[in-house]
């Protein structure tokens, strides 16, 4: 009994599809309910939104009944399987327990192995996750190779198979059984050339085995091969187990020769390297509720400049932070004015981790070994400031148990199966709760008038009110009423927001450095309107009666976050949409700049 369900149940697709109950098979004759099948045991336990499952059933163009044959397919698994398929009103998964699917298996196996290697129990090490990697019967749903879900979730699955494997074949060489480790390595590095811990691993088990050539010449032929796909050289460790060899000190085993011991790394990264949280933090709680408590593998927080993005990561990652027993680790794509390389975020992370990276290392060999090493961990993963699809996917972990929250400027809608959380202005009620925390709160209470003023003028964008706060809290002649006048009286309130070496407008400026030639039209077409909020007709009227241009403008504007929807629910020739009174403002400065230059 599985505790899930009175009829045991056990699923498998570490090698073909295959689902047993009751020790009887299941036989799944149409194609459709297979491949529906598989990618739901894909995410076990996670929920598959709908349009995610009919992009997976009908990858081209689905056809008008997707949705309808959909529920058919899931009707009849049900049939078969009762109520493991159960639907949360926005996607369907398949609850299974870790003893009824063996890739959960392969990963509670792996953990316990690694964990036995640290508390220094080899044997006990040896024995689990030689049980680990015998769950692997071939490759992993070969029938469904060309679906890129599917596919996606193979390579995290060969990943962690392989670590395993690696793993379990370390302490058998170290224990003295070269030839058990043979049987495996010997096909495996056929099939990954260029995985140096497999690669290692067999150089080592023959050597012990007395066939010294055949070690020699499994690295030379590694070196060219290297040299040849990614224009690097071996790494330290294996050049070190090399030289070893040639010496003739002895039959090395992969950790004398400088490899990292199965299960440990060189060096003790930080398990928790946040920085500390805002002790004032206010307002968000909406937000904040949903990133807690929906678990889900990827959330994006987005927004403007100045919403809080990192703030609310942060926050988060430090509410968070006991469940992922692995650490918590935050990667930031900016450095000063620069926008750095996934690989150079990889690179740092596991150098800190004490996994030898070769600083002229190809991004591919970079990311094999990054995957790699995420493989058979539980971590959180903040992802600041990132730039683009493409960067983020770089980071996201193959496998299944880890979770990454990512802050962007950009929606990154290029991205699949991920929540995003959009930041734009407080509430009313947390902008004065806010203004209450930075100012005297009888002050904020006293003169709603003004506090009223300096929200509507700040667009309540939380850096903007910290800025105000920062700048003029501790200075008690100046009122909320003279710092309401101040914002008022000037054409650019960005001038009033300096606080320090804390600038909004640089802020600003940095953001429109980083945006693409066509978001910064798009910043300079939506300044010439004449207030902040606006509708397409406003803007068909700035741009001549260009029906078509507005709408595209109005896309961008709102992918970027330049823009929002202020009444999504009404007919697109009402629809309103609205800047931040501090963006319109950015905006409306650029376009006057720009008309300055042209008189000059």
């Amino acid at each position: 009994m599985t505790g899930l369900d009175p009829h045991p149940l056990y699923c498998s697709i570490l090698g073909p599809l295959a689902v047993r109950i009751d020790g009887a098979p299941l036989r799944i004759g149409a194609a459709k309910q297979r491949l529906l099948l598989a990618v739901l045991l894909c995410r076990a336990n996670r929920t598959v939104p709908l349009p995610r499952l009919i992009d997976a059933l009908w990858s081209t163009a689905p056809p008008r009944t997707a949705r309808k044959n959909l529920q058919a397919y899931l009707s009849e698994l049900r049939k078969r399987v009762g109520d493991r398929i159960t639907f949360d009103g926005w996607g369907y998964s398949f609850r299974a327990a870790e003893a009824e699917l063996d890739a959960l298996e392969l990963r509670r196996m792996a953990g316990a192995g690694r964990r036995a290697v640290r508390e220094g129990d080899l044997v006990e090490a040896s024995a689990v996750l030689g049980g680990a990697i015998r769950l692997w019967r071939d490759q992993p749903l070969v029938e469904f190779a060309d679906v890129p879900m599917i596919e996606e979730h193979v390579r995290g699955l060969t990943e962690l198979y392989l670590s395993a494997y690696e793993d379990w074949a370390e302490l058998e060489i170290g224990h003295g059984r070269p030839e058990r480790a043979l049987r495996g390595l010997d096909d495996l590095v056929m099939n990954h050339p260029t995985r140096e811990r497999i690669v290692g691993a067999r150089m080592t088990a023959l050597v012990q085995c007395g066939r010294l050539s055949e070690a020699l010449s499994q690295y030379d032929d590694l070196r060219r091969r290297l040299a040849t796909d990614f224009g690097v050289d071996p790494s330290q460790a294996l050049t070190n187990l090399y030289r070893g060899i040639l010496r003739g000190t002895g039959r090395p085993s992969t950790t004398g020769a400088g490899w990292p011991p199965a299960g440990r790394e060189t060096a003790v990264w930080p398990a928790n390297n946040l920085p500390r949280g805002i002790a004032d933090f206010v307002g968000r709680h909406e937000e904040l509720r949903r990133i807690v408590r929906e678990n889900t593998a990827v959330t994006i927080i987005t927004g403007g400049p100045g919403t809080g993005k990192t703030t609310l990561a942060v926050h988060a990652g430090h509410q968070l932070s006991a469940a992922f027993r692995d650490g918590v680790l935050m990667a930031t794509f900016r450095r000063g004015r620069a926008t750095r390389s996934a690989t150079d975020v990889q690179r740092e992370i596991l150098d800190a981790a004490g996994v030898p990276v070769s600083a002229d290392q190809g991004d591919a060999a970079t990311g094999s070994r990054w995957r790699s090493w995420l493989a058979d961990r539980r971590i959180l993963l903040l992802v600041d400031d990132a730039p683009d699809e493409a960067a983020v996917r770089a980071l996201l972990p193959g496998t299944p148990g880890s979770r990454v929250l990512v802050t962007s400027r950009s929606r990154l809608s290029g991205l699949e199966s991920v929540v995003r959380i959009r930041l734009g202005e407080l509430s009313e009620p947390e902008g004065i709760s806010f203004l209450t925390m930075l100012f005297d709160a009888e002050a904020v209470r006293s003169d709603p008038v003004a506090v009223e003023a300096i929200l509507r003028r700040c667009g309540r964008v939380p850096l903007a009110l910290r800025v105000l706060g920062g700048r003029f809290a501790d200075l008690p002649h100046v009122t909320l009423a003279d710092i309401a006048a101040r914002l008022g009286s000037t054409t650019d309130p960005l001038d009033e927001l300096v606080a320090g070496d804390v600038s909004f407008k640089q802020r600003y400026e940095q953001w429109y450095g980083d945006l693409s030639q066509y978001h910064r039209d798009t910043l300079l077409q939506l300044g010439a309107l004449d207030a902040p909020q606006f509708s397409r007709e406003d803007l068909v009227a700035v741009l001549g009666g260009d029906v078509g241009a507005a709408e595209r403008i109005i896309e961008r504007a709102i992918e970027s976050n330049m823009a929002t929807v202020v009444q999504a629910e009404v007919t697109a020739h009402s629809t309103c949409y609205a800047l931040s009174p501090l963006t319109h403002a950015f905006a409306a400065s650029l376009v006057a700049r720009r008309a300055l230059g042209a008189q000059g």
